[in-house]
């Protein structure tokens, strides 16, 4: 019987099959192209959309005191930056 698979886990894997993918996505667009090129499609998304995307790709986001209350983090702080501040949606 398969196991469930725990969040971080399942994240963890999300997060890696995107990064590969959206890689050789602009690694293919930009084969011997200029980057003027490849920065002509950027998606014009309004500033909110884009702040949340960035976040929550790079795993910069406001989930980690949520995710810490559920016992998934260890800590409510972000674990990108030295701040220790807990992380909510007001973190810059």
């Amino acid at each position: 019987m398969d196991r469930p698979m725990s969040f971080h886990t399942m994240k963890t894997l999300i997060r890696r099959e995107f990064k590969t993918s959206k890689f050789n996505e602009l690694k293919a667009r930009t084969n011997e192209k200029q980057w003027t090129v490849a920065l002509s499609n950027i998606p014009d998304w309004s500033r909110i959309e884009a702040v949340a995307v960035f976040r929550l790709r790079t795993g910069h986001d406001c989930l980690a005191k949520h995710l810490h209350r559920l016992g998934v983090y260890t800590q409510p702080t972000c674990p990108l930056c030295n701040l220790q501040e807990e992380m909510e949606k007001t973190q810059p």
